[in-house]
Formats: C-alpha cells, sequence, structure tokens
C-alpha cells in the first residue's frame, strides 16, 4: 500500500477561472510619471492630451495649385491672372479678386476672397506671377480646402487616458505641444530564485546541481511583458536567506519567486510569505503545469507572485496569470492572443486540471488571419514541466480544458501565442 500523500486533491484546487477573478479583481494603483514626450514611447497616457488650440488653424490648402474663386472657373476652361504665391509656413499678403489667382502649396493658408483650390493637374497652363494660368476643370466650394478646426478644436481631446503611445501618438502630441506628458510607470518587478541545487549558468555543475535558468528566463519574460525588471539571483533552501531576499523584494511593485512553493520539506516560501504579511489569495491552482502557484499581496508594498520551481510551469503561470496584473499595473487592459487553427494529430481526453502543451502553429501561405482555420498546430512531444528544450521550439501553448473530452486530427482548437 502506498503512502498516503500530503497533496490536496484536486478538488480542492481553485480553477484558472476562479485565479483569473481573484486576479482580475485585485485593486490596482499604477504609478504616474511625467516624462519628455520622446522618451515614452511604448508607455501609456495617464492623462489625456488636448488641442492648445485649433487644427488647423487656418483654411489650409490639400493641394499644391491655385487658390481662386469658383465662380471664375465654372465654365471651364477659363483663364486666370496669376497674381501672387503663397507657400507653406507664408502669409497671404493680398485677397484673391474676380478674375484672379494666387499659386498656392500644400498646407499654406487659403488667401482672402477664395473658396476653392484647382490643383495643378486641372490646369493646362501653370502660371507664375504676372502670367495666365488656364484652368480645365471647374473647382468646387471648399474642395481641397481644409477648415479651421477640422481636424480638432481648441480644448478638444486628441488621446485619452489609457492610450498605447506610439510614433503616431508622439506626432499628435507634439502638434498640439504637449512634450511633457503624464504617463503611467512601467511596473518596476524583481525575479527570485531558489534552490540548493542551483548554480549560476556560467559554472560547471556537479551530478546534483543545475545551471538557474529561471531567472533569465522570468527577466526575459517580464521584460517583453512591458516590466522593468532587477534580478536578484538566487538563493539556498534555507529559511533565514530566502525570508532576507524576500523582504529586499518588497521595495519592488511586484516580487516573482521561483521555486520552494509545494509542500516538501524544504518548501519555506508561502510560510514565510505568511509570516512576513502576505495575504495569500492564492496558494494552489488546478492546472497542469503550474499546481504550486501562489499570488499574495503585500500591504504597503506590492504584490507577490510564488511560481513553481519547475521553468516550463513557472513561464507559463507567468504568461497565463500575472501578466494580466502587470497589465493592469502599467495603466492598460488585460489582452491576451488567442489564435486558432487545426491539430495535426488527434488528442486524448484531458485530465481534471486545464493543461497547457507546447505547439507549432503555421499558417498556409497567403493566410494572415490568426483566426484561420487553414491554420496547421502541431503538438510537440515533451517531458513534462521541466523541459525547457522543447518549449523553446514552440510558439503556441495549447490550452485544453478540464475533463475536456477526445479531439480527433483536424479538429479546430484555439491556442495562446507566446
Amino acid at each position: 500500500m502506498s503512502a498516503p500523500s500530503d497533496e490536496p486533491p484536486v478538488s480542492d484546487l481553485i480553477t484558472v477561472a476562479q485565479a483569473i477573478k481573484i486576479i482580475d479583481q485585485t485593486p490596482v494603483q499604477p504609478r504616474v510619471v511625467r516624462m519628455p514626450l520622446e522618451q515614452a514611447a511604448g508607455l501609456r497616457l495617464a492623462a489625456d492630451i488636448l488641442c492648445d488650440r485649433d487644427y488647423p488653424p487656418f483654411r489650409k490648402a490639400l493641394m499644391d495649385g491655385y487658390a481662386v474663386r469658383c465662380e471664375d472657373v465654372a465654365q471651364p476652361p477659363a483663364e486666370l491672372d496669376c497674381v501672387a504665391e503663397v507657400a507653406a509656413g507664408q502669409t497671404p499678403n493680398r485677397a484673391v479678386n474676380s478674375g484672379e489667382a494666387i499659386a498656392i502649396m500644400t498646407g499654406a493658408p487659403l488667401p482672402a476672397g477664395a473658396d476653392g483650390v484647382v490643383p495643378v493637374e486641372d490646369v493646362e497652363t501653370r502660371g507664375r506671377i504676372g502670367e495666365k494660368v488656364r484652368v480645365l476643370r471647374a473647382a468646387t466650394p471648399g474642395r481641397y480646402i481644409s477648415l479651421p478646426g477640422s481636424d480638432g478644436a481648441k480644448g478638444q481631446v486628441v488621446l485619452t487616458a489609457g492610450t498605447l503611445i506610439g510614433p503616431p501618438q508622439i506626432a499628435v502630441a507634439a502638434s498640439v505641444g504637449a512634450t511633457q506628458i503624464a504617463v503611467f510607470a512601467r511596473p518596476r518587478v524583481a525575479v527570485l530564485g531558489t534552490g540548493s541545487e542551483l548554480i549560476p549558468a556560467d559554472a560547471s555543475p556537479t551530478e546534483s546541481q543545475i545551471r538557474n535558468s529561471n531567472n533569465p528566463m522570468l527577466v526575459a519574460l517580464l521584460r517583453k511583458l512591458d516590466c522593468d525588471v532587477t534580478d536578484l539571483g538566487f538563493v539556498r533552501d534555507d529559511p533565514n536567506l530566502i525570508r532576507e531576499a524576500i523582504q529586499r523584494g518588497f521595495a519592488f511593485d511586484a516580487l516573482f519567486i521561483t521555486g520552494g512553493m509545494s509542500m516538501g520539506e524544504y518548501d519555506y516560501v508561502p510560510r514565510l510569505l505568511a509570516e512576513l504579511g502576505t495575504d495569500l489569495k492564492i496558494t494552489k491552482l488546478r492546472i497542469k503545469p503550474g499546481k504550486p502557484f501562489v499570488f499574495g499581496i503585500k500591504e504597503g508594498s506590492g504584490f507577490v507572485f510564488g511560481l513553481p520551481g519547475n521553468p516550463v510551469s513557472a513561464f507559463v503561470c507567468t504568461l497565463r496569470l500575472a501578466s494580466r496584473l502587470l497589465a493592469r499595473m502599467a495603466g492598460g487592459i488585460v489582452e491576451e492572443r488567442w489564435m486558432t487553427g487545426r491539430i495535426e494529430a488527434g488528442l486524448p481526453a484531458n485530465g481534471p486540471r486545464e493543461f497547457y502543451q507546447p505547439v507549432i502553429r503555421t499558417v498556409a501561405p497567403g493566410t494572415t488571419s490568426l483566426r484561420s482555420g487553414f491554420a496547421s498546430i502541431v503538438p510537440l512531444n515533451w517531458k513534462g514541466s521541466a523541459d525547457l528544450f522543447t518549449l523553446a521550439k514552440a510558439n503556441a501553448l495549447l490550452v485544453r480544458g478540464e475533463n475536456e473530452p477526445p479531439a480527433p486530427k483536424g479538429t479546430v482548437i484555439r491556442v495562446l501565442e507566446i
């Protein structure tokens, strides 16, 4: 007879959906900072940006051509006297009178008296100042003219709080003079590894040691999730060392700890977190891989994510769960990149835990849709939560629900891009 297990039954574990609800309902207070506009790419606005004046502030020509009175060219062909020229950045020094035209460049203010623009494509003869302009097509009042405030009126919101700042948004902010802007700062997070078996990646392991791969993996993943990351290194399975390292980690907005999360003799982390005043909201999860997942709140300090020591488990839990909180901490919304495709091999029935498996998803040539049924999904033959080598070949995770029935080859399934 086998010895009784200290592990809780699956029915006592919370589901992934329940964990997501707990994380999504946890209040966050993103940090707001002001910074020069040119440094804000990739961040989100913390306050609306308004027009400081009407845009454009004048009647603006939208084509190179001639500013005219439309009644003068209502019955083409018509000849007009070119009496002046206005370039972008210049102010017209005279009005357009009957029988006259003023050469105008794209972006220039329309002179008084003109109510239309004849583009150069619609003239037979391009006249210089003092010469005739022969117009071949009638001009419509208001055509090729942008009216004052038509792009944005003074006081109008042009960029709303929460907007992700990219090149077009920087251009808009610059155009309205917003050179110093309020943004949500990137979450400041720290990564801490635990385990007496760990050695640095540049060291030579003995038979009982392994190189530390979790820290560099998580640092890279968290940077990809747009965090400001500090690597705290790793400590042995010593409660005093772990306690001291956790206290250092409380200085950050969020602390990610790997290893020591289960119920073994040397799994100190959950107990130490509780002793240090962390409110543990999640301690066991109905997920595979990743059951020993911890989420806690340290009053006055921030958040703690306790991740399994096995690297695939740590990766899955960070991508699927922790990323949701990090997105909101940066002033954004939760966005997951789900894709579909047809499975290239039949899948057996799933067990009682939500299951994540590395897969390769490819799309037929000429097909770009993320939801394309023409995409091919090949499950990879991985060896479990420690199999980093297979994870490194994947570009997505197959997600199967609890007790999901078998899926025959060709079934359209959903995967999560990694």
